[in-house]
């Protein structure tokens, strides 16, 4: 078998060929689509010959029985390439073309229109992000309809919404302007809207925006004849011959692109320039580009339209190759406000191509100087990964390991560059906050995504696992990953086993996006080489990364001993719960920094619960393989955190200060939820009482007045309200005046207001309302509800069991067990309110328009969800509640007053198993319908949320269990 570097050989050939021919020099997969396109053509209208008998003949050969066409790896390549082809088949249908009867061609046309009619009624659009497709597929539509196909489905509104946005960004202008446009790539596009005898200046060596289907549709009709155009045509077509192939590809020529991309990922992973002979053309052909592209690349010809992308790669690879080249043209031409353009009215910005534009500034003669670029790069990545409402899948691949591996490389080629003092003056917060755990996370997932057979992604994929291998090659790098070194060296060698041995794969494998899916085959080809000659780490960092994060060895042991005995999480592998606590330790930094001063009192430990919130956050986002975003799991993180300190305001100050006049404390409440109007930024009243500004720098929504229906009486009916202790226009009661006298009144109202305003003002729940303000509501009832059961626990807990030593369960609250264990109870555990918080988390990431079932079904999951999370604890703590004189469920008289009932601790906590077990199986059933309902829309993050918390909460339980992590001195 030939080595590695000898099967780079013809790989280096191809690249070096492009020099001085730019404009000929491409090798990817076929396109129904565009084959269809070209299938058409006929050198005038009135032709009885199409000018490509063998593309149509290539279209009829590539049906399927179903009468659709293929749908390589997505949806919606079915869907484009099928109307292509049905728009083929309709204009050729009245040629005669001997390889077909009209009964056939009939036949044909009605199984490509009934697979549209039922795959356009579950296309999700929103998951579209195709090249043009919000205005290809739109015109093909169009086109269709012209022919007496219709087709109307669910989508179609928010289809030609986003067309009519697309189409209101492009000036007229921008057609008989002399500067190039990217337009050109889906001209198709633009038939009946633009004047095709007019652009004919757009053709750059023959080709409209280098696309054989818009070359094809510019031929068919504009009405003057293109020879340019033509010759074309006929060498692609005669090229996929040559291949092999058939058909034509979905862009030619793609030198740019492909030479690059083969260069730099050789010369990055293993691969000396001198064990390349000829890699050096690539400074050749990149001056070429800079030459005629005023120092910018193109990933077509020469005289192609340029990008970011390519000119990053063009930088890089000079550099690399030892020609010191500056990206001030780059910055120049697609520095955007926060991130940067790959082309002009792109639509989402690229995630790969800042990665490549951050490798390339970091590799140019003088890093430093580009401080600001590096630093916008690096912050747009780790937002793109960390924030609820971004997305990190990127527009050029189907794989989420693509954009994994380039930001892997380029990011910890920042700490490389930081570490060594070369960019030090980047803010610290970013490395050690934002870019540290982002690469953590990275690593977790990959390691964690890994497939039994050694492979990554959802099938067996060479290509993909290579982009995970050279993910890890750099992650790798991580000073603070030593402890996890054996795993990740495991699961690199375990999938070049896999790339070496397994014969499960097709030869080819779509997994790059262009207007359909396709494959460039040498440059999967170089990847699957750099992933089997890449060594690890890629980077040795020095000590300064690893002392300014200080993660104890000696924690994370003592951590991963605790965690991996618990019942939850014992069969878990070691590895994976070490991940856990090195990932909880990076949250730790950032989450102590919003720590809440306002809750602070004498005699505190310090900040036990602090590791416990972060660590079984981390743990249960792995384990469970949720893999929320990072800063949902932060908010969430933040949320608890904040619910630990209200719940020790209120037993340990409110409890004291107040026990007598607990009346008081629920007007206090009232006054919140009544008067403020939470709006963003401290309200008025909260400046004139000096708030310590809890929420300062919390933005969100406009919430005016109550809220809708959210702020009634407490569910079990024992929170009593002082009747009309506000008047209806806002003003205050002779006895409300009397009590903002109170300096202890005031300070508390401003304590729990700024509480509540933190939550109901978070910039998420703010978005999450933007549509329909349904779910901050309903958490701002939840949070209502919390505070009130909080300062009932103290009220029950003073008049029920200080009772001189009497036996507590004969002193219980009205009401029975299963009352209060629903009511006040459930909302003390906070789980409503944590779970209504999450769900506006969730919201802001699309999960909108639940239907009437879904919603009942997720708030009778909370239902049980609380009891059981209240009950568990309330097992737990039994014995600290009993000397705390707080109130448990245990307390209640259904508990051991049955004659010959064992009334020991064990055997009170014997009694609640099964009331526990009854709660766990209502949770189940409700996960059993909530799958039903939400599967049927393919909808499943709601779901995917709630079993994460589910997992959550039976962590907090083992931990209960185990350890009390109140922070009581």
């Amino acid at each position: 078998m030939a080595s590695l570097v000898e099967q780079t050989i013809p790989l280096v050939r191809y690249v070096a060929g492009a020099a001085g021919n730019t404009q000929d020099v491409g090798n990817m997969t076929s396109s129904i689509y565009d084959t269809a396109w070209v299938s058409m053509v006929r050198k005038s209208k009135n032709a009885l010959s199409l000018l490509f008998p063998e593309c149509f003949q290539y279209v009829l050969d590539k049906q399927l029985p179903s009468g659709a066409w293929e749908s390589y790896d997505s949806t919606i390549d079915g869907i484009v390439n099928t109307l292509g082809g049905l728009f083929a088949l309709k204009k050729n249908s009245h040629m005669a073309y001997s390889s077909i009867s009209q009964k056939d061609l009939n036949l044909r046309i009605e199984g490509a229109t009934r697979f549209l009619q039922e795959e356009l009624q579950s296309w999700d659009v929103t998951s579209a992000d195709h090249v043009g497709f919000e205005i290809i597929i739109p015109a093909m539509l169009e086109l269709l309809s012209q022919e007496g196909i219709h087709f109307d489905f669910p989508g179609r509104s928010l289809l030609m919404e986003l067309n009519q946005k697309k189409l209101s960004k492009i000036p007229s202008s921008i057609w008989s302007a002399k500067i190039q446009t990217t337009l050109t790539h889906s001209l198709e596009a633009f038939i009946g809207k633009v004047d095709f005898d007019t652009i004919g200046h757009q053709l750059v060596y023959g080709a409209m925006g280098s696309s054989p289907a818009s070359t094809a549709a510019y031929l068919m009709f504009s009405s003057h004849w293109n020879d340019d155009a033509e010759k074309y045509l006929r060498n692609v077509v005669e090229t996929w011959k040559r291949y092999g192939y058939g058909g034509v590809p979905t862009m030619y020529p793609s030198t740019g692109f492909e030479v690059l991309w083969i260069g730099s990922t050789l010369l990055e992973y293993g691969f000396e320039p001198k064990a390349l002979p000829g890699i050096e053309s690539l400074l050749e052909i990149t001056d070429e580009y800079f030459q005629a592209r005023d120092g910018l690349a193109s990933g077509f010809s020469n005289l192609s339209v340029s990008d970011a992308d390519d000119t990053a790669k063009s930088i890089l690879v000079r550099n690399l190759l030892g020609r010191p080249t500056t990206p001030d043209n780059l910055i120049k031409r697609f520095e955007g406000s926060v991130h940067f353009l790959t082309y002009g009215m792109e639509r989402h910005p690229s995630l790969t191509t800042n990665c490549n534009i951050l490798s390339a500034i970091l590799e140019s003669p003088d890093p430093q100087g580009y401080v600001s670029q590096i630093e916008k790069c690096a912050r747009f990545l780790v937002s793109s990964w960390s924030r609820s409402d971004a997305s990190f899948i990127d527009k050029w691949s189907i794989s989420e390991f693509y954009p994994i591996m380039l930001m892997s490389e380029s990011l910890t080629r920042l700490l490389y560059f930081w570490d060594k003092g070369v960019v030090k003056s980047l803010p610290e917060d970013l490395i050690l906050d934002g870019v540290s755990l982002v690469l953590f996370q990275a690593l977790l997932q990959t390691l964690q995504k890994q497939n039994t057979n050694g492979s990554w992604g959802p099938k067996p994929s060479r290509e993909i696992t290579a982009y995970a291998i050279i993910a890890l090659a750099n992650l790798a790098s991580l000073p603070f990953v030593e402890e996890l070194s054996a795993q990740i060296e495991t699961a690199i060698e375990r999938g070049r086993s896999y790339i070496e041995n397994s014969k499960e794969p097709p030869s080819i494998e779509y997994v790059w996006v262009a207007k359909v899916t396709y494959s460039p085959v040498n440059i999967s080809k170089a990847y699957i080489l750099a992933a089997l000659k890449t060594s690890y780490p890629k980077y040795r960092l020095g000590a300064l990364l690893t002392q300014k994060l200080n993660i104890p060895r000696k924690g994370v042991r003592q951590y991963m001993r605790i965690y991996s005995t618990l019942p939850q999480l014992h069969s878990f592998p070691l590895w994976r719960i070490q991940g856990c606590i090195i990932e909880g330790y990076l949250y730790l930094r950032r989450l102590k920094r919003v720590r809440l001063d306002m809750f602070g009192r004498a005699n505190m430990k310090k900040d036990e619960y602090f590791d416990f919130i972060a660590l079984t956050f981390a743990c249960a986002n792995n384990l469970r393989a949720a893999f929320l975003r990072t800063d949902v799991l932060f908010d969430m993180m933040s949320l608890v955190l904040r619910v630990y300190q209200v719940d020790e305001y209120v037993e340990h100050v409110i409890g004291k200060k107040f026990g007598n006049s607990i009346e008081h404390v629920k007007n206090i409440v009232d006054d919140i939820f009544v008067n403020e109007k939470f709006e963003v930024g401290p309200s008025e009243e909260s400046k004139k009482r000096h708030s310590n500004g809890f929420a300062n720098g919390q933005t969100g929504g406009h919430l005016n007045g109550d809220s809708n229906g959210f702020t009634g009486g407490h569910g079990n009916g024992d929170v009593k309200h002082l009747e009309n202790s506000h008047t209806t226009n806002g003003g205050e009661t002779p006895l409300f005046e009397k009590l903002k006298q109170d300096e202890d009144f005031l300070e508390i109202h401003d304590k729990l207001n700024a509480f509540a305003r933190s939550i109901i003002c978070h910039p998420s729940v703010s978005a999450s309302s933007a549509s329909s303000g349904y779910d901050r509501n309903l958490l701002k009832h939840e949070l209502r509800e919390c505070l009130l059961s909080h300062i009932m626990q103290i009220e029950d807990s003073h008049q029920y069991l200080t009772t001189n030593g009497a036996d507590p369960r004969r002193n219980v609250p009205r009401g029975s067990f299963y009352t209060w264990v629903r009511t006040t109870a459930a909302s003390h555990s906070c789980a409503p309110l944590s779970l209504a918080f999450l769900q506006c988390l969730l919201k802001n990431q699309g999960c909108f328009g639940r239907s009437v079932e879904e919603q009942y079904l997720i708030q009778d999951l909370w239902t049980h969800l609380s009891n059981k999370c209240r009950m568990e604890n309330d097992r737990a703590s039994l014995k600290r509640d009993r000397e705390e004189k707080n109130l448990n469920s245990l307390d209640f008289p259904e508990f051991g007053l049955q004659p010959g009932c064992d009334s020991t601790f064990q055997g009170l906590k014997r009694q609640l198993s099964p009331i526990l077990a009854y709660e766990r199986k209502c949770c189940e059933l409700a996960f059993e319908a909530l799958q039903q309902a939400t599967c049927a829309k393919a909808r499943t993050q709601d779901l995917e949320a709630l079993k994460f918390y589910y997992f959550l909460s039976d962590i907090y339980n083992d931990v209960y269990a185990m350890r009390d992590i109140s922070c009581e001195a």
